[in-house]
């Protein structure tokens, strides 16, 4: 039989961003497990943040499992984005992940993102449908999106 060669690899790490991982005090959240996904760096555009886009969808099913969360949010206050559409793929893959097999009326998982003057007018360009309201999971402040991220995490918990 032949015999192959493995060889250890590490999953990539784009080249000017980093993750940390952070969680609520769950005394405060009504003991549910409310994790904050942060990004810090720079996202390339369009394309060439491709990686970037994976990084940040692979680290955040990494926390929702390693963490087992009630809700995520994803903070991208200390992230500068300007525009790419590949940033959709960290919420089309929690969707498989957590949503996959859900009722008709069950309420989705609820992710929820975090914004500062570095990354919010392209992010909410990227969410938004031109003349609409901005989504009612966008903050700008990380406490506001904590409580919310609660209510909804609540509502997902109560549904299944």
């Amino acid at each position: 039989m032949k015999r192959f060669t493995l060889t250890e690899v590490e999953p990539p790490v784009p080249e000017g961003l980093s993750c940390r991982f952070f969680l609520a005090d769950r005394v405060q959240t009504d003991r549910l497990t409310v994790l904050v996904v942060s990004f810090e760096g720079e996202y390339p555009d369009g394309s060439l943040g491709n990686g970037h886009a994976a990084y940040i969808a692979t680290s955040t099913l990494l926390g929702l499992k390693a963490f087992d969360a009630d809700c995520a949010i994803l903070d991208f206050r200390a992230m500068t984005y300007r525009w790419g559409n590949s940033l959709l793929q960290v919420f089309q893959d929690v969707a498989q992940f957590r949503d996959a097999g859900c009722e008709p009326g069950e309420p989705p998982f609820p992710v929820l993102a975090v914004t500062s003057e570095r990354s919010r007018a392209a992010f909410l360009s990227l969410v938004t449908p031109t003349g609409q309201p901005a989504p009612d999971w966008h903050f700008d402040d990380i406490d506001e999106a904590v409580a919310h991220g609660v209510r909804k995490a609540r509502e997902w918990l109560d549904f299944i």
